[in-house]
């Protein structure tokens, strides 16, 4: 076969490509990885036995509007992150927004209690479970977008790193909501925050070797 052959052959065979199959990958992985971490929560912790009633409470509306806003803002940066060039720090600090209206919540809260108060509503008494839970009910989250985010074209590792780690931390916070009984702003905006934190930090620090093509 000549050149002049291989060039048609090549020319001729070439099949089409889906530029939505990406995005579908993206959303499966956020969905399956969230109900995957939310199973793991109820047979490891249990599950909130108010949950029906608490969706009637701003409190709980709030905590699970918000960090589903997160998420929904950073797997939006993780679609467009997994093509060359598509990834944006923009789009990182907009998916802080939503936890930035949960400080001011939590500084309002703070502001109508006595100082003296304050330590009993920040340690509340399950804060270390919170701290460890959400990191690691992130781990799934973070393989499975990992995984699909390595078949894209990522090419600005660290800040797609970090969306990831954000997106994962996120769902694995929605996750141990369905266990968690606590939804002030304070408690949410300190130690829920403080789990997604070190998700995101870990997905910084190892995006470039994780998604490295």
């Amino acid at each position: 076969m000549n050149t002049d052959d291989l060039i048609d052959f090549l020319s001729t065979h070439v099949e089409a490509v889906d530029p939505r199959r990406q995005d579908r990958r993206v959303a499966l992985a956020l969905v399956g990885s969230f109900a995957a971490a939310a199973l793991i929560c109820i047979l490891t912790l249990g599950f909130r036995p108010d949950f029906i009633e608490a969706l009637r409470t701003p409190g709980f509306l709030m905590k699970i509007g918000t960090i589903a806003a997160v998420v929904a803002i950073s797997g939006y940066g993780l679609r467009r992150g997994a093509r060359a060039r598509g990834a944006n720090g923009r789009v990182l600090r907009l998916a802080l927004l939503p936890l930035g209206v949960v400080w001011i919540a939590a500084a309002v809260e703070l502001a109508l209690l006595a100082p003296a108060r304050w330590p009993e509503v920040v340690m509340f008494h399950e804060w270390r479970l919170c701290l460890l839970a959400v990191p690691l009910l992130s781990l799934i989250p973070l393989a499975l977008l990992t995984l699909v985010l390595r078949e894209g074209a990522p090419t600005e590792l660290p800040v797609c790193g970090a969306l990831l780690g954000l997106c994962a931390g996120g769902i694995g916070a929605l996750a141990y909501a369905t266990y968690c009984l606590n939804d002030t702003p304070v408690y949410v905006g300190v130690w829920y925050a403080a789990g997604i934190a070190l998700v995101t930090l870990v997905g910084w620090i190892m995006g470039p070797r994780l998604l490295k093509w």
